[in-house]
C-alpha cells in the first residue's frame, strides 16, 4: 500500500488565504472559497416569512419575491381584473393557512464536505470495482428527476389552464373563489416542489461531480501503487541479480584462492627446479671456461705467424677471458648472470667469426702478394688496370661464409697520380646480399700525396670483360667515381642514386660470356681530367 504524505496537502493549505462566507459569514482559512461555497449555499434554511418551507441559502432571495407570506404580496394582475368582473359582490376571503410540507431529509443534501483523510486514498481493486458504478446511479437519478420535472410542468399547465379558466366564469360562487384559493395554493406548492426537486438536481450532480473526482483520485493511486509496484519487482529483480553476482564472486574468488595456493606450489617448485639448473649451468660454465682456455691456447700456436695482425684480437681475448672468471664467480649470487655469459660467449663466437673473416681476407691479401711477386714484371700502366681474377666459385663460397672482400692491386691514377685500387664485394654487401656483386674505388695513401690536389674527385669506366665470343658480346660497363677528403677514407654506404658503387648482377657475372675456366677479367679505365694532374 502506497501512502500520501500529508506534509504536501498541509503545505497547500497554509497557502490559502482567509476569506469571508458569504451566506454564513465565517472566516474561513483552511478551505478554498468555491467548495465551501457550494456547500454552504446549498444547506436547507427555514423561510424567514414562515410560510414552511425550506429552502436553500442561495435561493433565499428568489423565495422571497414568491413566499406567500411576504408583505404586501398580491397578485395586481389577478385583483384588478377580479374587481373589473364583480364590482358589487363581496366574497369573504378566506385565509388559507400552509401547513408545513414536512421534507424528508436527504441522505445526499444532509452531507457536508469534508476532507478526505489519507487512509481513504490507499485503495485496492475491490474498492475500484465498486466506485465503478457509482455514474451509473447519478444517471438513473437524474434521469427519474427529469420525469418529476415533466410530470410536475404538466401538472402545472392543468393548473394554470383551469386557473385561466376560473377567471373567466365571473360570476361563480364562493365555492369558486374556495377552489380558485385552493388552486393557487397547490400551484405554489407545484413551485415549491418544482424548486425542491432542483435543488435535489443541483445535489446530485453535484454529488456526482464530488464522485468523479474521488474516482479519478482512486484510479490515480491504483496507478501510482501499479506504478510503485512494478518498481519494487524491479528493485527485487535487481536484488536477486546483485545476490547472483555476490554468489558468482564469491565462487570466483573461492576459485582464485584455491589457483593461487596451487599457483605458490608450482612456483616454489619451479624455484628449486631453477637453482638445480643453475648449479648445471654452473658446472657447464666452468666446462666452457676450460674448453675456452684450451681454445685459447690453441688460437695462441696457431696464430704466431700473425702476432703483429692479431694483438689487438689477443688483448681482447685476454679481456674476455677475465671477464668469463668474474662471471664464474658472480654466478653463486646472481642467477640472470647466466644470460651475460650466454651473451658474452656469443660475443666471443662473433670475435672468432671475425678473427676467421680476418685470417680469411689475408689469406686472399696472401695470395694477390704471391701472385704478384710471381708475376715480378707486372707494372700497371697509370689510369689503366686489367684485373684477373681466378678461382671465382671459391671465392663466391669464402663471401658467402665470412663476407670477404677482393682486392685489386695497386695502380695510380695518372703518372705520379692518386694511390688506389678497386674492392670488389663479390656476394654484395646489406639488402644487395646473394644478388649482385657490388665494386668501388679505395683511395690510398700514396707518395705523392702532399703535391696533390684534396679533396680528390676520380672518375672512371669499370667494364667487366666478354672472354668467349669476344667479337659479338657486348662488354659489361659502368661508370665509377670516387670523392676523398684524403687518404684511406672509408667507403660510404652504398646507395642505387650514387654512381660511387657499381652493382653487377650475379645471373651477368656468372654468364658463359664473361667466366671462363673458373677466371673473370674486369678493366679499370680513369679518365684522363687536368684536375688529375700532379702540379710539379
Amino acid at each position: 500500500m502506497i501512502t500520501i504524505p500529508r506534509t504536501n496537502m498541509e503545505n497547500n493549505r497554509r497557502v490559502t488565504p482567509k476569506y469571508t462566507c458569504y451566506f454564513c459569514n465565517k472566516t474561513l482559512e483552511n478551505e478554498t472559497e468555491v467548495g465551501h461555497t457550494s456547500v454552504c449555499g446549498n444547506v436547507l434554511v427555514p423561510c424567514p416569512n414562515n410560510c414552511g418551507a425550506y429552502i436553500q441559502r442561495m435561493a433565499l432571495k428568489k423565495h422571497n419575491v414568491e413566499c406567500i407570506n411576504k408583505t404586501n404580496h398580491t397578485f395586481p394582475k389577478q385583483q384588478k381584473v377580479m374587481r373589473q368582473q364583480v364590482p358589487t359582490q363581496q366574497v369573504p376571503t378566506q385565509q388559507i393557512h400552509l401547513q408545513p410540507v414536512p421534507v424528508q431529509p436527504n441522505p445526499i443534501q444532509q452531507t457536508t464536505y469534508q476532507p478526505v483523510p489519507n487512509y481513504m486514498v490507499h485503495t485496492d481493486a475491490r474498492n475500484m470495482i465498486a466506485t465503478k458504478t457509482l455514474p451509473k446511479n447519478t444517471n438513473d437519478v437524474k434521469n427519474d428527476n427529469k420525469e418529476e420535472l415533466y410530470k410536475l410542468s404538466r401538472k402545472l399547465a392543468d393548473l394554470e389552464s383551469r386557473f385561466h379558466f376560473q377567471q373567466k366564469n365571473q360570476n361563480q360562487t364562493s365555492v369558486s373563489l374556495q377552489n380558485f384559493e385552493n388552486l393557487k395554493t397547490a400551484q405554489l406548492q407545484l413551485n415549491l416542489d418544482i424548486e425542491k426537486l432542483k435543488y435535489q438536481t443541483q445535489i446530485a450532480y453535484d454529488w456526482r461531480t464530488k464522485t468523479d473526482t474521488i474516482i479519478s483520485t482512486l484510479r490515480l493511486n491504483i496507478s501510482n501503487v501499479e506504478n510503485y509496484k512494478r518498481e519494487i519487482d524491479s528493485n527485487l529483480m535487481s536484488l536477486q541479480n546483485r545476490i547472483m553476482l555476490m554468489e558468482k564472486l564469491q565462487d570466483q574468488i573461492s576459485y582464485l584462492k584455491d589457483s593461487f595456493l596451487r599457483e605458490q606450489a608450482y612456483n616454489r617448485q619451479v624455484d628449486m627446479d631453477f637453482n638445480e639448473k643453475l648449479e648445471e649451468v654452473k658446472k657447464l660454465l666452468a666446462q666452457e671456461n676450460a674448453k675456452s682456455a684450451a681454445i685459447l691456447g690453441d688460437l695462441k700456436d696457431s696464430v704466431d705467424g700473425l702476432r703483429q695482425d692479431m694483438e689487438g684480437a689477443k688483448a681482447r681475448l685476454e679481456d674476455q677471458g677475465i671477464q668469463f672468471t668474474n662471471i664464474i664467480y658472480d654466478l653463486k649470487g646472481v642467477g640472470l648472470m647466466a644470460a651475460e655469459g650466454h651473451k658474452k660467449m656469443e660475443k666471443l663466437e662473433e670475435d672468432f667469426s671475425e678473427l676467421k673473416k680476418q685470417m680469411t681476407q689475408m689469406k686472399l691479401d696472401m695470395e694477390i702478394l704471391e701472385s704478384l711477386s710471381g708475376s715480378s714484371d707486372f707494372r700497371p700502366k697509370p689510369g689503366r688496370l686489367l684485373w684477373k681474377i681466378t678461382e671465382v666459385d671459391t671465392k663466391m663460397v669464402q663471401a658467402k661464409q665470412s663476407n670477404s672482400v677482393i682486392k685489386s692491386p695497386i695502380f695510380f691514377t695518372h703518372e705520379y697520380g692518386y694511390r688506389v685500387r678497386i674492392l670488389m664485394y663479390m656476394n654484395g654487401l646489406k639488402k644487395w646480399k646473394d644478388r649482385y656483386a657490388l665494386l668501388c674505388v679505395h683511395v690510398l695513401k700514396g707518395e705523392y700525396d702532399m703535391v696533390l690536389n684534396w679533396p680528390c674527385q676520380i672518375e672512371g669506366y669499370v667494364t667487366l670483360r666478354p672472354i668467349s665470343d669476344a667479337a659479338t658480346a657486348k662488354p659489361f660497363t659502368k661508370l665509377i667515381t670516387a670523392k676523398r677528403q684524403e687518404g684511406n677514407e672509408e667507403c660510404e654506404e652504398p646507395q642505387e642514386s650514387s654512381s660511387c658503387y657499381i652493382f653487377i648482377p650475379h645471373t651477368t657475372l656468372f654468364k658463359n660470356n664473361y667466366l671462363k675456366d673458373d677466371t673473370i677479367f674486369i678493366d679499370i679505365k680513369i679518365k684522363e681530367t687536368k684536375k688529375l694532374e700532379t702540379s710539379l
